[in-house]
């Protein structure tokens, strides 16, 4: 069996894994949008690999959290409003968008569902490193940079799109 600190270390592993594999899905369009490049143009490509990677790695992290729960009781794991009903609530989205990958043509998820599962799990994760850096700066304040800025530039995008296609509305 698993001790504690064994468990804690795979849930931040997990985590961390999670992050970078999801990363990848949320900011792929943006990037390529742009820059389009050779990198950026694999990203958009394999946006519903990096998709379902982190659904399946974000399995196994939920899988060490009911495991130290488990370990550790019920009564010892924080259970605030983030545990409670955000982190279900973002687990719902990532099946949902699991869903809709692979079983697209079943789907009646529309982009601005996926738009919003995005920014909705990104917001979590900017909420979890805001939490970490707190008491490990050195470790999670980057991470909460590169996540503030994934936020900003899919922000940025979209905006520039929303006026691009109102100057070719009025142009037209």
């Amino acid at each position: 069996m698993m001790g504690e600190m064994t468990i804690r270390v795979a849930i931040r592993t997990t985590a961390r894994i999670s992050f970078v594999l999801f990363l990848g899905a949320f900011i792929g369009n943006a990037l390529h949008s742009l820059v389009p490049a050779a990198s950026t143009r694999w990203l958009k490509a394999n946006k519903d690999r990096f998709t379902l990677g982190f659904a399946a790695s974000h399995t196994v992290h939920l899988a060490f959290i009911l495991t130290l729960v488990a370990v550790i009781g019920r009564e010892h794991v924080f259970t605030g409003w983030i545990m409670l009903v955000a982190f279900p609530i973002g687990f719902l989205f990532i099946y949902a968008l699991a869903a809709g990958i692979l079983f697209r043509q079943l789907t009646f998820f529309s982009s601005h569902f996926e738009t919003l599962a995005h920014f909705y799990l990104m917001s979590l994760f900017v909420v979890s490193f805001t939490r970490h850096a707190m008491t490990s700066p050195l470790f999670y304040t980057p991470l909460l940079f590169v996540a503030v800025t994934a936020l900003g530039v899919r922000i940025a995008v979209a905006a520039r799109s929303r006026k691009e296609q109102v100057f070719r509305a009025s142009a037209g």
